[in-house]
């Protein structure tokens, strides 16, 4: 019965898009996503811009014109991906705002699906990486605390810091904290290697899988927002 309560108890969160179930699932996405992208278009991460400022630097160095442009316009797509959440959260005056927000990565996913390995990663990685902002933008916090369901180094960081304080520091408080961000960091990663595993079998079609998890993450968004009976045109959930 106690299960049963805890599992009752993701759905009926006060705030459904700070639910600790849908910010692993999310992060599980990122992770998943983000594998896809390396492994199949150019060795260049769709969220982590740290690493493409690298890889561009590599880039640099051996001529590679192609993976310049492919890394640079992956992390101005990133960042033109984050500025425009505040427009979704400006002009849709609705608790649904944020399902509107995942759409861009739903539609990517399915149609880079269908496309061939001759087009180029210039064109598909960048587009990925913007709808991956306005996933990781709208949905940022977990049970009231910051995170990132796109890249994983800040959750870690979190969570390392948070187990110190409670174990060292005597803030039990930061116990809750601590999973949180442990539990963010093993979605991302069970994320990546579940992507890196299918892509063995499915190649550039593993894309797809990830455009259902989406589906099932916001459809179950929306059941949560219902369940809350929280829809109002001038809310903000």
């Amino acid at each position: 019965m106690r299960l049963v309560a805890k599992i009752r108890g993701l759905f009926t969160e006060k705030k459904p898009s700070e639910s600790r179930l849908l910010a692993c699932a999310l992060t599980f996405s990122g992770g998943f996503v983000d594998c896809y992208t390396f492994v199949q278009r150019g060795h260049t991460l769709s969220a982590e811009q740290t690493a493409n400022v690298i890889f561009f630097g590599e880039s640099l160095v051996n001529d590679n014109l192609e993976g310049m442009f492919t890394r640079g316009s992956t992390f101005f797509a990133f960042s033109i991906g984050l500025l425009t959440v505040g427009l979704f959260h400006k002009y849709i005056k609705s608790n649904y705002w944020r399902v509107f927000c995942l759409f861009p990565i739903l539609l990517v996913c399915i149609i880079v699906g269908f496309l061939p390995s001759t087009v180029p990663n210039y064109l598909i990685v960048p587009a990925i990486s913007f709808s991956l902002a306005l996933q990781n933008a709208s949905f940022s916090k977990i049970e009231g605390m910051n995170y990132s369901n796109a890249f994983t180094t800040g959750n870690l960081s979190n969570s390392v810091i948070a187990w110190s304080a409670y174990f060292f520091g005597a803030e039990k408080v930061k116990g809750t904290a601590a999973r949180n961000y442990m539990w963010l960091v093993i979605a991302f990663a069970l994320g990546a290697i579940v992507s890196a595993c299918l892509q063995t079998v499915m190649h550039l079609r593993t894309i797809l899988l990830g455009a259902l998890i989406i589906t099932i993450i916001n459809l179950t968004y929306i059941w949560m927002l219902n369940r809350r009976k929280s829809f109002s045109f001038k809310g903000n959930k």
